[in-house]
């Protein structure tokens, strides 16, 4: 596909190679896991980064152009455009973190912002510059940039240099928004599978609200990876008065 000469024409045929390929059951499986997104053809994640990265050897700028203007409106769609994103080489920081910011801007789905984050290997080259523009997002009065930032700084920014700042950033950025809050529980809960005891500390005076407190508790006693000593007293922690 790297050779493809993308117009809307041959982008209609990539989507008809997607339906073409629709796997029903995994269909089913990704409509649970999105409430509210029902435009979903069936193709694992794998098979979409196969896509993405054929199509980021070639033209990936011409695609991304005609895949916008030429949407269909599935969850495909948005896995492919991020993935492309991720994938690309031949262009500036600068100009990716354009193409970037464009991108969230679009997002609603927490598995499209989720894996779009896991492909953004380039942050690991360019950790300043990123961590600045993931700062710039958590100001942001949208949910979806501040769930992007968070999944971000638990991909690539889950060390000792950077943990009071996650913990700073976790008791003050707040937003009522379910999907930002649950993001915040799961970044906790790897912070304390890796540094157990500045976590410990973090969660007996904390400024977090109810809910996403609890589920922070809630997403690391269900790590495989926390003992069975820590959970019990994890549940012994939980507050009593949950307010969404």
């Amino acid at each position: 596909m790297g050779e493809v000469i993308w117009n809307k024409e041959t982008y209609n045929e990539l989507i008809v190679d997607l339906k073409n390929n629709a796997d029903e059951k995994y269909r089913d499986f990704t409509l649970n896991l999105n409430p509210g997104k029902e435009k979903i053809i069936g193709i694992r994640i794998p098979e979409l980064r196969k896509k993405a990265t054929e199509i980021s050897k070639g033209d990936w700028r011409k695609f991304l152009d005609i895949s916008y203007k030429n949407d269909n409106g599935y969850i495909e769609e948005e896995f492919i455009r991020g993935l492309v994103i991720g994938n690309v080489k031949n262009c500036d920081i600068e100009e990716f973190i354009d193409y970037v910011d464009d991108f969230i801007g679009r997002i609603d789905s927490w598995s499209v912002n989720d894996t779009f984050c896991s492909s953004l290997k380039i942050t690991k080259k360019n950790m300043d510059r990123m961590h600045t523009f993931i700062l710039d997002n958590l100001k942001s009065k949208n949910p979806w940039r501040k769930r992007f930032s968070i999944v971000m700084l638990m991909d690539y920014y889950l060390s000792e240099e950077y943990l009071d700042e996650i913990f700073d950033i976790c008791d003050t950025i707040k937003d009522d928004e379910y999907y930002y809050k649950m993001a915040v529980a799961w970044l906790l809960s790897m912070c304390f599978v890796k540094f157990r005891d500045r976590t410990m500390a973090y969660f007996t005076s904390c400024n977090l609200d109810d809910f996403t407190y609890n589920k922070a508790l809630q997403k690391t006693r269900e790590s495989l990876r926390v003992g069975k000593e820590d959970k019990e007293t994890l549940k012994e922690m939980k507050r009593k008065t949950v307010k969404m």
